[in-house]
């Protein structure tokens, strides 16, 4: 009962000194709204990489292999020890779907007057059925092209902007290096990702077009394998190591010569990458909201030397030494719980502000609502206490007296 008396004398102070109540909770505020759009960008940034992934082909169900060790696409050193018969050995493994072997080269790919470097890779037609990804005109490459070894390419919309403008590539020649390819098909354009990678900056051409023409070499530059299902993606890692370290005559104290590339491996170095950039805006946060428990501290003393016969008659009144620390605890709580409440509020209309003019991913998670109650309490408790003791101390004669 006397602490709901106390809760009840706080917020009558709060209503009658608002103005030092709104500067008060203004301070909490800033830094809660900080907060709250931090923390929605960092869990709508992670949703986003998480969905280009699996947009780009990179399901989970599915892995790569490239060759050279190290870290996903960062290789220690080149590796050409990757061939045809890995692949072949991977696609005889019984949690194996789809493999697809390929080569990478960048290089100048001209249509008359007009040219643009790109990625060209050799691929089989297995390609498109792994990745996932649609073809908006024309066909995609055929058993009967790997084969017979055709010089035909198949465009990603980069290339097929920068050298085609507005025309439809589909018959048209294209040069890559001493050899013509005839355009067959479009790729579906994927945009660039967080990062500005650019996936749509590609030319896909047969694999033994690549071999014999392009690069004239045997190596492969990666293994794409697909599992039955995505609970087989570790298993088949195992398997696939022991495979290829067997083919490539490693010893048990060698290296591996190769390297996985997995979603959650792309997503681990995306999250790595951002960690650093969170803790800073996340410490530049509660950097605002110490500044607000600081300014809290400082209006309630300021409040109290004008409250001092307010204060005097309490405790003529028959208010303990204790009532009034809870009173101006209660005061200090209150007010930095309601800068909480509308900083969450001004945190998600910015949040919602930012994904709905797509200036940047956001997604609203429960994490900011049960931080900033923590935040807010805390701040409030401990920025408190200084003038609550200070205002319980007061003697009643010289309250009053003054």
């Amino acid at each position: 009962m006397r602490i709901l008396k106390n809760c009840s004398q706080a917020l009558r102070g709060l209503r009658l000194n608002s103005g030092n109540t709104l500067l008060m909770t203004i301070g909490v505020m800033i830094g809660i709204a900080s907060l709250t759009v931090i923390v929605a960008i960092g869990f709508g940034i992670k949703l986003k990489v998480l969905n280009r992934i699996a947009n780009m082909g990179f399901g989970p169900e599915s892995f790569s292999v490239y060759a050279g060790g190290g870290r996903l696409f960062f290789s220690r050193s080149k590796n050409t020890s990757m061939t045809l018969q890995d692949s072949e050995d991977l696609l005889a493994l019984p949690t194996v779907r789809l493999v697809v072997p390929r080569q990478r080269k960048r290089m100048q790919i001209i249509n008359k007057k007009e040219f643009t470097s790109t990625r060209v890779y050799g691929v089989t037609p297995d390609w498109q059925r792994a990745r996932g990804w649609n073809i908006v005109d024309g066909v995609f490459l055929s058993d009967s092209d790997l084969d017979r070894k055709k010089k035909v390419v198949v465009l990603g919309a980069t290339p097929a902007r920068k050298i085609f403008k507005n025309k439809d590539p589909i018959g048209k020649m294209v040069r890559l290096q001493n050899n013509f390819y005839e355009v067959i098909g479009l790729l579906e354009e994927k945009g660039l990702t967080e990062s500005g990678y650019d996936p749509d900056d590609r030319a896909l051409i047969p694999l033994t077009t690549s071999m014999a023409r392009l690069t004239s070499e045997t190596h492969l530059h990666s293994i794409k394998v697909v599992t039955l299902n995505a609970s087989q993606v570790p298993e088949t890692m195992e398997a696939v190591k022991q495979v290829l370290r067997r083919n490539h005559n490693l010893s048990v104290f060698s290296e591996d010569d190769f390297r996985f590339v997995t979603p959650e491996g792309i997503m681990e170095w995306v999250t790595e990458s951002a960690q650093a950039m969170n803790r800073m805006l996340i410490l530049i946060s509660t950097v605002s909201l110490l500044v607000g428990g600081v300014v809290i501290m400082n209006i309630l003393l300021v409040s109290i030397r004008e409250r001092v016969k307010e204060i005097g008659i309490r405790r003529c009144f028959g208010a303990r030494r204790f009532d009034i620390t809870l009173q101006f605890l209660f005061e200090s709580i209150l007010v930095s719980l309601l800068g909480g409440v509308l900083g969450i509020g001004l945190g998600l209309g910015i949040s919602f502000g930012l994904k709905r003019f797509d200036i940047l991913p956001t997604q609203v998670t429960w994490q900011p609502f049960v931080l900033s109650f923590v935040f807010c309490t805390f701040i409030g408790l401990i920025f408190g206490i200084h003038p609550a003791r200070k205002a319980a101390l007061m003697s009643p004669e010289e309250s009053i007296r003054s």
